[in-house]
């Protein structure tokens, strides 16, 4: 039988005794709402009832005091007659329900109407001078101007209401109490029904969740696991679970000691590969040196001797000019001289001067990843400024105007590093602006989230109008010697390999979006505090 069953039927009966109790509540909880809205009703009823009396007992002595003042004016009021009918009316609806009261009503109306009869023609005999007849009749016990009648209609009227009423009360304590005995005998039964479920629970159930819970906790300290749980209930099948997950753990653990080894021998054989890289490293440094060192003497040597063999053949045009010859002759000579000579000697002195620049960017790549870094707080904006004043030769003669973007938050870098990137990329945008339009270059921040957010990275950007980049070419823009309008600016085409080693040194990157003939933009994400370096 499975757990869902056995709780329901453990919670069935108990759960039946309650709904009994709770629909014993509910129907008590009525007959009191009824109660209470009765004896509110009658409550209601009474004081409508003194509503009514208290308009006929003001006219009553209005007209008394008009008999003395002689002035009827205030005597029988329209309005006052058209509020009392409201009253009258509001009465008859509230016990529209109880044919006595119904018929007391019709008395009680009766009277009122008799009333205003006689108070029109009290108002009518003193507008008539007749106020002597009016005093006579109002000296008489007995007569239409007294309100015996109506008072006796209306207080049976009220005194049948009050025992209504007050029947109803005894019906509202009755019920009320009925409600709080059905109240304590379903908490009590609750309480009871509760109990009993619990400890047919606790019996027949509870024995195997405490074998089921010592399992799971033998499981969680590595122990070997107890029997397992009899049964084909949630229970069993749990620890069923728990049995499997003990198997597997084991297996797992074998496996995991299998795979420490092999990653301790990975981690030696990557140890071993790292010191060989290390190695390899410091050899290609020495190498490019020793290289570089080499290199420098015949290539300094071929720098002189292109210009001794400069002078010298100046020197040999002067004497072949002296020399008596023919003119035909001298031109030929000079031609050979000028054209040929000088000619080969400046491609070679261009060669030599080309090569000793590629030694030199040689250089400065080896030493770039050497370089120890001392970051700081930076500000991007005094940074940027300074390099735009240190360019404005060049930015004026281009005719160009460099905008920067206040209040650019700050980065955490080496700072000659940092101001090498910046100055890199804003050179770049110099050097490559379009000369058939006006030149702008824009320095700024990119706000919201923006590429790199996640890392604690700002990204700045340094955008152009310039000439621009063919897609083809944008996979080679950080390749060393790689350039790709090689007429326009002089350069060996390290500058961007140097930038992007730079900023990944920082931990941050650098990409680049271009369109050719309309410009470009260089992003530079680098952090923004030293725990995202």
């Amino acid at each position: 039988m499975r757990l869902l069953t056995k709780g329901l039927l453990i919670v069935a009966i108990p759960s039946l005794f309650e709904l009994l109790l709770l629909a014993s509540l509910f129907k008590s909880q009525a007959d009191a709402e009824e109660a209470e809205r009765w004896a509110a009703h009658s409550a209601l009823v009474m004081n409508k009832a003194a509503e009514v009396r208290e308009p006929m007992l003001l006219e009553s002595s209005r007209i008394r005091n008009s008999v003395i003042v002689n002035d009827p004016k205030p005597i029988s009021r329209p309005e006052m007659w058209a509020d009392l009918e409201i009253k009258v009316g509001e009465l008859e609806k509230l016990v529209a329900d109880n044919p006595e009261q119904t018929r007391t009503m019709q008395g009680i109306r009766e009277a009122i109407v008799s009333y205003r009869n006689w108070a029109d023609s009290a108002r009518e005999r003193l507008q008539n001078g007749q106020r002597e007849d009016l005093v006579n009749q109002l000296r008489d016990e007995q007569g239409p101007h007294r309100l015996a009648d109506f008072r006796s209609r209306l207080n049976k009227f009220i005194d049948f209401e009050r025992h209504l009423g007050d029947e109803r009360n005894e019906d509202l304590q009755d019920a009320r109490e009925s409600q709080t005995l059905l109240l304590i005998a379903s908490v009590l039964g609750s309480i009871v029904a509760a109990g009993l479920a619990s400890f047919a629970f606790t019996r027949n159930i509870g024995k195997r969740i405490g074998i089921l819970t010592d399992n799971a906790q033998r499981l969680a300290e590595g122990r070997q696991l107890a029997a397992r749980v009899h049964g084909k209930d949630e229970i069993s099948q749990l620890d069923d679970v728990l049995h499997q997950t003990s198997d597997r753990l084991i297996e797992a653990s074998r496996l995991a000691q299998a795979y420490r080894e092999e990653v301790e021998q990975r981690a030696r054989e990557l140890a071993e590969v790292n010191t060989h890289l290390r190695q390899q490293t410091q050899d290609n440094e020495m190498f490019i040196y020793s290289v570089s060192h080499d290199l420098r003497s015949p290539l300094v040597n071929l720098q002189g001797f292109s210009k001794e063999i400069m002078h010298a053949t100046g020197d040999l045009a002067d004497e072949v000019a002296r020399l008596d010859l023919p003119d035909e002759k001298k031109s030929k000579i000079r031609a050979l001289i000028e054209d040929d000579l000088h000619t080969s000697l400046r491609f070679i002195q261009n060669a030599v001067t080309r090569s000793a620049s590629i030694i030199d960017a040689m250089l400065r790549l080896s030493r770039a990843g050497r370089i120890e870094y001392q970051p700081v707080m930076l500000d991007i904006n005094v940074m940027t400024q300074r390099i735009a004043d240190a360019m404005s030769g060049s930015i004026r003669s281009r005719e160009a105007a460099v905008s920067i973007q206040p209040g650019m938050p700050q980065a955490w870098g080496d700072p000659t590093a940092i101001e090498q990137v910046f100055g890199n990329l804003v050179g770049n945008a110099v050097n490559y602006l379009d000369p058939k339009r006006p030149g702008r270059i824009e320095v700024g921040c990119m706000s919201g989230d923006g590429a790199g957010a996640e890392e604690a990275l700002n990204t700045y950007y340094v955008r152009d109008n310039g000439l621009g980049i063919p897609a083809g070419h944008m996979s080679k823009m950080f390749t060393a010697f790689q350039r790709l309008h090689g007429n326009v600016a002089q350069g060996e085409g390290i500058g961007l390999a140097l930038v992007k080693r730079a900023v990944e040194r920082h931990g941050g990157r650098i990409w680049v979006e271009s369109t050719e003939g309309v410009g470009t933009t260089f992003f530079v994400a680098l952090p923004s505090q030293p725990a995202a370096a």
